[in-house]
């Protein structure tokens, strides 16, 4: 159409929008008529098409493209050679370069440049008889070399406003060729994925809600063979920016080579609050294998803040297949709010090959009935393990690993219900560490605990404790240290570890995403003890305990004063849940990095006096919104006074990670700085290793391996909450420096939501909390 016409077109259609239709099984057309629903696949059929088809109303939708706010924006492309005038209600697309004027047209497939295709429309009236003139015309996208047109494979685009919009794309071919393996892509999801027409079912209508944030609306045929589109139709979403959506996948959609022992995790757009996890179910998140459509036992979570979805397959998948994810309409948030839906297609690698000569053996549940958050073998012998909502069970452990009947620990329950603390007798305990004066007959247990966070936004601040377990039975709890800085959710007083310089050091989680306040995170903001490693010297705590850490909003704790018994040790660290000081002398803190959507702190002008504390002048840094990319999980080789990337404005800290020091990919960059800007000189990039995208590292220990050893004595085992729902391993020089991060080891995948890790030493069994399933379970070492 030329382009004078068109632009009257554009201006006075009148814009028609529908509502986002839910996710839900498409079935292609088996008729050839324009009917798109309501027929099932053939058994046997290599098609696998989800969404939902429909012809929309006859008439064009197309408006001009607006700036913010977006105008509602729709349009409608019949696709056909050149002579063959489009359905009512269409505008005609016969392989046109893109050109700005005309808003839509072909690109090259790889380098997004404008090409033409003109030449590959196609007319199968009226041999065909096919009464939708939609599906009598298509555009090969993928034509075969030696056929008569443009052999190059394109990809349609589209300008629009940046937002959400409904695409239905339908693909097939009216006339008698069956020689295509159509795959439709939208964006980042797919559509279509391995549809192969038969004489009875030529067609495949699909449609996708996406989001668009780079002003082109993308179509690609990627992993097709000769695809052949006939019609689609855009649409706006109303309200898309109330709607709550997925931002990336790992893997992302089209991935190759993904491991067997994969999750699929889902950063996400929440502007309302976190995911409801009650709607996390395997009819709203699925994983089926392509060719069948079967699906996959797998375990599905949020993260404790509630702004990821995390699919973890319950045994390793098959490799070199395909398989795809999908979230329907049935997931919300915490408001109620429908997500968008979502779906993907990725094809896993050859798989692990085997452990070689490490491998463990898998005792599932010996103890359940309780959220077990932390375990630990004491001097005595036994096992302890803290729960969720304040016991401490203590094991009898068997000659064979097996635990007997524990005794139960009620001292920190009653505590706080004798002192009358909010949310008392319920109090979490994460971190637990024997005293070294401990003997077997008189165990002394150091222990955090915290308010209990079940899923509101309403943990009150300065509400965590370190205590000591003492007496008969442990049944004595003496509360040391009160009034640490509390997010509104399950960052907390997490682990504890007694040092070799006989300090205990603990882990305190941040208050927030990324260093500044966000609504994900409650709007608080961090406190000066938040987002650290500190240290208590229990020679310089006062005679009269406990002693009271609060620092701002009316506390005047100085962690800063000489002779402070409570130092800040080191800095950054976003959400430690363990530490591990290794018999090489450096301490270990798995920690948690932020999802996307997290904002961070700009360095205000003048410098506060915090700076001159610490000598800070530089560098000055911009404020980010809603950064877009996530960070991975970390393992520190914690140094003391050294920073590792979470910003704290209250210690003149404003950097996250390695901000975006130049052009090219930095290490643990933040791509939203603008190019230049320095990571904190304070930065222990060398004591900073990758644990995993979305892991969400946490109990960590040394292995030693009692009597067996072997090859993985002296490693570093990290459990893997999330991705993975495991435990990976790193290599440990004697200098520090960890390396060689594995994965699938015989025995250490497959948990539910794995928590905490210990070791019996003397006979190098691991115990692994399953938060997931409420038990513990016990892995053998395989000799």
């Amino acid at each position: 159409m030329p382009g004078a016409i068109l632009a009257t077109v554009l201006l006075a259609a009148t814009p028609l929008l529908t509502p986002a239709p839910a996710l839900a099984t498409v079935t292609p057309v088996a008729d050839m008529k324009p009917r798109i629903t309501g027929v099932s696949v053939p058994a046997g059929s290599t098609a696998d098409i989800e969404g939902i088809g429909g012809t929309g109303p006859d008439h064009a939708r197309f408006a001009p493209v607006a700036a913010d706010p977006p105008i509602p924006f729709s349009l409608k492309v019949d696709f056909s050679d050149a002579a063959t005038a489009p359905a009512t209600g269409y505008v005609r697309d016969s392989g046109e370069a893109y050109v700005a004027t005309r808003g839509y047209g072909w690109v090259d497939l790889g380098e997004r440049t404008p090409v033409s295709l003109v030449g590959n429309g196609r007319n199968r009236n009226p041999a065909a008889g096919q009464s939708d003139l939609r599906l009598a015309t298509f555009m090969h996208a993928q034509l075969p070399a030696g056929s008569a047109g443009v052999p190059t494979p394109g990809a349609w685009e589209a300008a629009v406003p940046t937002g959400s919009y409904t695409v239905t794309v339908a693909v097939g071919d009216a006339g008698t060729a069956v020689d295509s393996v159509h795959w439709v892509n939208i964006e980042d999801q797919n559509a279509i994925a391995a549809f192969v027409p038969a004489a009875t079912t030529r067609f495949a209508t699909v449609t996708r809600t996406v989001s668009v944030t780079d002003g082109k609306l993308t179509v690609t045929p990627t992993g097709g063979t000769n695809t052949k589109f006939a019609y689609l139709d855009v649409t706006s979403v109303v309200d898309s920016a109330a709607t709550p959506t997925v931002r990336t996948s790992t893997p992302a959609n089209g991935t190759t080579g993904v491991p067997t022992t994969t999750s699929v995790v889902e950063d996400l757009v929440l502007p309302n609050g976190g995911v409801a996890a009650a709607t996390l179910t395997p009819s709203t998140v699925r994983l089926t294998r392509l060719s069948d459509g079967a699906a996959v036992s797998a375990t599905t979570i949020t993260s404790g803040g509630g702004d990821v979805i995390n699919l973890s397959p319950t045994a390793p998948l098959a490799s070199n297949t395909a398989y795809r994810f999908s979230i329907t309409s049935g997931v919300t948030d915490v408001t109620g709010k429908p997500f968008a839906p979502y779906s993907i297609v990725f094809t896993t690698g050859a798989g692990a090959g085997g452990s070689g000569p490490i491998a463990f053996d898998k005792t599932v549940g010996v103890a359940t009935g309780k959220s077990f958050t932390t375990v630990v073998k004491g001097p005595d012998g036994r096992l302890y393990a803290g729960t969720l909502d304040g016991y401490v069970y203590r094991f009898p452990i068997n000659a064979d690993g097996t635990l007997g009947t524990p005794t139960v620990i009620a001292a920190v329950r009653s505590n706080a219900t004798a002192l009358g603390l909010p949310g008392a007798p319920a109090r979490t305990i994460i971190g637990m560490a024997f005293d070294p004066v401990s003997t077997p007959t008189a165990p002394i247990l150091w222990v955090t605990d915290n308010y209990q966070y079940v899923g509101a936004l309403n943990v009150p601040d300065w509400s965590g404790r370190v205590g000591r377990l003492s007496g008969a039975d442990l049944g004595t709890y003496t509360s040391v240290v009160v009034n640490l800085p509390r997010s509104v959710k399950d960052h907390e007083t997490n682990s504890l570890a007694f040092g070799p310089d006989g300090a205990l050091y603990l882990s305190q989680g941040a208050n927030n995403a990324m260093g500044a306040a966000d609504s994900t995170w409650g709007n608080r903001p961090e406190r000066l003890l938040s987002a650290a490693v500190l240290r208590l010297d229990p020679a310089r705590l006062p005679a009269t305990l406990p002693l009271d850490v609060h620092t701002e909003a009316g506390g005047v704790y100085d962690p800063y004063a000489t002779g402070a018994p409570l130092t800040l040790y080191a800095t950054g660290v976003r959400n430690a849940f363990d530490l591990v000081w290794h018999r090489n002398g450096h301490l270990y803190a798995p920690t948690n990095g932020s999802a996307a959507g997290g904002n961070t702190p700009a360095t205000p002008t003048p410098l506060p006096a915090s700076c001159t504390r610490r000598g800070y002048t530089g560098p000055a840094v911009p404020a980010l919104t809603g950064v877009p990319t996530a960070e991975t999980d970390y393992v520190f080789d914690v140094k003391p006074g050294r920073y590792y990337g979470h910003p704290n404005p209250l210690r003149c800290e404003w950097v996250l990670a390695g901000g975006n020091p130049a052009a090219g990919t930095d290490p643990f960059e933040v791509p939203a700085y603008p190019v230049g800007t320095q990571p904190d000189p304070n930065f222990d990039l060398a004591g900073t290793y990758d644990a995993g995208l979305h892991a969400s590292a946490n109990g960590a220990v040394e292995y030693r391996g009692g009597a067996f050893g072997g090859a993985l004595r002296g490693k570093l085992l990290v459990v893997r909450y999330s991705a993975g729902q495991d435990i990976e391993t790193f290599d440990v020089a004697p200098g520090g420096a960890l390396s060689n991060r594995t994965t699938g080891l015989a025995g250490l995948t497959g948990f539910s939501q794995p928590l905490d890790v210990t070791e019996d030493t003397a006979t190098g069994n691991l115990y692994v909390t399953e938060l997931g399933a409420n038990r513990i379970t016990l892995l053998r070492p395989r000799v």
